[in-house]
């Protein structure tokens, strides 16, 4: 087993060759998995059961909606 000096080393094996290595006493190093995939009509669901962000939230909304609507471009960036 290699020593500390190199765990770059060690990563990358796990990244890009998907090599494992049980690090005793510490941690266990494995490729990660594929990234879920998540169907559009699954993510309705999926927002409805992420936190509130509360009234902080609807403040920095109107804030934004706001500043859109009296904020004008000096120019066109396409007329030079």
């Amino acid at each position: 087993m290699p020593d500390a000096r190199q765990l770059s080393d060690l990563l990358n094996r796990v990244a890009y060759q998907g090599t494992s290595f049980e690090l005793t006493r510490i941690a266990r190093l494995v490729p990660a998995g594929p990234p879920k995939r998540v169907k559009v009509s699954e993510l309705n669901n999926i927002f409805a059961g992420l936190p509130k962000l509360g009234e902080d939230a609807e403040t920095f909304e109107n804030d934004i909606l706001d500043a859109q609507t009296t904020l004008t471009s000096d120019r066109d960036p396409w007329e030079d």
